[in-house]
């Protein structure tokens, strides 16, 4: 059965029409559905005064007394004659109250609200119970209950009732409904919004769980996550599940929807917020999820400014989860991941939108991600391999051509492009050939090895040894017992979901830190220092290069954290011990991209590998030389265990 249609004609002018209106008070007072539904369509018209709609929502507020609630009845017994008062009452509430809160009598409706929602409240609660959930009820019963509570509960998007909205995000039983609506209508295909018996409401249940989402970040109000994860058994792969076929449903629809898309692409979003909620968003596909949802908005035309607005904010939301959870764990698993949904081509698509956006800050995302993200990323060699044939492809088609010349797009895209054929070119030429070395982690030990020769520490996957000796006494006098268990709690808490660095790129690092050294090679070379001492940050797609030979500022970066602070003591330690080489060398610490946190790796390399053969005649060296006289001959790599343990350890890590 569908919901209450209320009547849109005018009443008649003059006496006649204010006796017709006293006639319909009466009759509603009688509980007459008759005079409620034509009451209902006399707020809308433009003859009805605030007194009288006053009177209106008075007798509707009435009629919600909690008092009438049915007691001790069968549910087998319930029909819809004994609900529909209340299912007009709660629609016509709905529907009418943010036609007037843009009047004179905004306040006494939002004070009348506040005052009756106590009772309301009880209604919601109890037809929810007792009715939508039952599956023994008569389903037209239960489709007009719930379009009935949804279209009451959609007040919680008028800005107008922020305050009794805010209410809404902390009462755990009317959120437990909101969800449990929310998921009811991917359990059962009869509550889909999408169906033939559910379409002609005019709230969704995506629209109101949003909007609780939203009110509760921009009040800063605390959601019951526990309450809310209560609906799904605690489950966090079914709610991650749920919110994915919501959007996948919405994405697949025709016309496509806009407000629904933007809808459901924020509550992934803000469910991505809790961790491991985000764990399970991320295992379950959400990176494909959003990034299709950007490649459907980006390759449509959409006519008219409304549509074009509301596009763009789609494009947005998609683009700002992308950036931000393809960097979750350690990066380049969910940067392929993108990568393979052509999230290029949909970035090169973004700019006909990019005027419509909200502000500056939305407008620079998608630039942001093309110019910045994908381009750090590219000194990965298992992400370059994966992005080359990406970005070859775009070359001389409609969507580079396309291009606004000279604007920030484009900008970025020949940032992008001139990254990826530069390393690409580093990957075919080794200049790095027969130095790519990898040390112990053990500080007493000076011995190095070809990169993918040493064992890595089975506890955090991120730490070498030549042996079993020198992983015993690193774990027992050394810093690693710490850092190790910090890195494996990472583990656990992600299930498992942790990253390591591919001996390929960890050589292929080599090759791009040299490279870039010889860009400088000619001031390098003017310095004409026993010790060159240079940080490069390749963290946000432009490198940074800082020569700090003479130590000025022993720590240019900052420490971000307890994991960086060990990484930054074997730092000053290297810095030392290179006092005591004969022959010029070069060290670097280099922060890369990694993901949840940037990486940290320590080189040292012979003066003479970094100027060139043809300036190599009088600063070779001898590399078991260069080992004896400097035992730290090191190429190490530390990733932060993604905590930010400075304050909660604001020493660092004690052995």
């Amino acid at each position: 059965m569908e919901p209450p249609r209320f009547s849109l004609g005018c009443m008649p002018p003059g006496p006649q029409r204010d006796a017709e209106f006293d006639t319909l008070i009466n009759g509603a007072i009688k509980r007459s559905i008759m005079s409620f539904s034509k009451l209902a369509g006399f707020a809308h018209d433009n003859s009805c005064l605030p007194a009288q709609y006053e009177r209106m929502i008075a007798v509707m507020y009435y009629q919600l007394d909690a008092n009438k609630i049915p007691r001790g009845e069968r549910r087998e017994d319930f029909d819809l004659q004994q609900f529909q008062i209340p299912f007009v009452c709660l629609t016509a509430l709905g529907v009418t109250l943010p036609i007037w809160l843009c009047t004179e009598i905004s306040t006494k409706l939002v004070k009348g609200l506040t005052d009756h929602w106590v009772d309301i409240r009880q209604w919601i609660l109890f037809l929810y119970k007792e009715i939508i959930s039952q599956h023994n009820v008569d389903i037209d019963l239960r489709l007009s209950c719930k379009t009935a509570v949804l279209e009451f509960l959609g007040l919680v998007r008028d800005r107008l009732l922020i305050t009794w909205s805010r209410r809404i995000t902390t009462d755990r039983g009317v959120m437990r409904v909101i969800c449990e609506l929310w998921f009811l209508e991917t359990r059962d295909e009869q509550f889909f919004t999408w169906s033939s018996k559910g379409a002609n409401q005019n709230q969704r249940e995506s629209a109101v769980l949003n909007s609780c989402f939203l009110i509760a970040h921009e009040m800063d109000t605390t959601i019951d996550w526990e309450n809310i994860l209560g609906v799904f058994r605690g489950d966090t792969e079914l709610i991650a599940s749920a919110a994915l076929r919501h959007l996948d449903r919405e994405i697949s629809q025709k016309p496509l929807d806009l407000r629904c898309v933007g809808w459901d692409m924020h509550i992934v979003s803000a469910l991505s917020f809790r961790e491991n909620i985000r764990l399970s968003l991320l295992r379950q596909g959400a990176i494909k999820a959003a990034a299709d949802v950007l490649w459907l908005i980006v390759s449509q035309k959409w006519v008219g400014e409304n549509n074009k607005v509301m596009a763009a904010r789609c494009m947005v939301n998609a683009v700002i989860f992308l950036k931000v959870r393809m960097e979750d764990m350690d990066g380049t698993p969910f940067i392929l991941q993108a990568l393979d949904t052509d999230l290029i081509p949909s970035l090169l698509k973004c700019e006909p939108l990019l005027p419509f956006t909200d502000n500056e800050t939305a407008r620079q995302q998608p630039i942001l991600v093309l110019g910045n993200l994908l381009t750090s990323y590219t000194i990965y060699r298992s992400v370059l391999r994966a992005m080359h044939p990406k970005i070859d492809a775009m070359g001389g088609t409609q969507m580079e051509l396309n291009l606004i010349k000279g604007g920030q797009l484009h900008s970025a895209w020949l940032r992008l492009k001139e990254a990826v054929a530069e390393r690409c070119w580093l990957m075919k030429r080794d200049i790095a050939d027969g130095y790519h070395i990898q040390s112990c982690q053990s500080e007493k030990c000076a011995r190095a090895g070809e990169t993918g020769t040493l064992k890595r520490c089975g506890g955090c996957l991120h730490a070498f040894y030549c042996s079993k000796a020198c992983q015993r006494y690193d774990w027992k006098y050394g810093k690693h017992k710490p850092y190790c268990r910090m890195v494996h709690q990472r583990y656990l808490r992600t299930n498992g979901q942790m990253a390591t660095v591919q001996s390929k790129d960890i050589r292929f690092f080599d090759q791009i830190i040299i490279s870039e050294l010889r860009k400088h090679r000619a001031r390098i070379n003017t310095h004409r220092l026993k010790i060159n001492v240079v940080e490069l940050d390749f963290v946000g797609g432009n490198v940074d290069v800082i020569f700090d030979s003479r130590r000025v500022d022993p720590n240019p970066f900052g420490i971000k954290c307890s994991c960086e602070r060990f990484a930054h003591a074997r730092w000053v330690k290297i810095v030392e011990r290179a006092k005591e080489a004969k022959d010029p060398v070069v060290l670097v610490r280099a922060y890369i991209p990694g993901g949840m946190s940037r990486k940290i790796l320590l080189r040292v390399i012979p003066l003479g590998r970094v100027l060139g053969e043809e300036n190599q005649d009088h600063l070779w060296v001898d590399e078991t030389k260069l080992r004896l006289c400097l035992p730290n001959h090191l190429n190490l790599i530390y990733t932060c265990c993604g905590q930010e343990s400075m304050k909660k350890d604001p020493e660092g890590f004690r052995g």
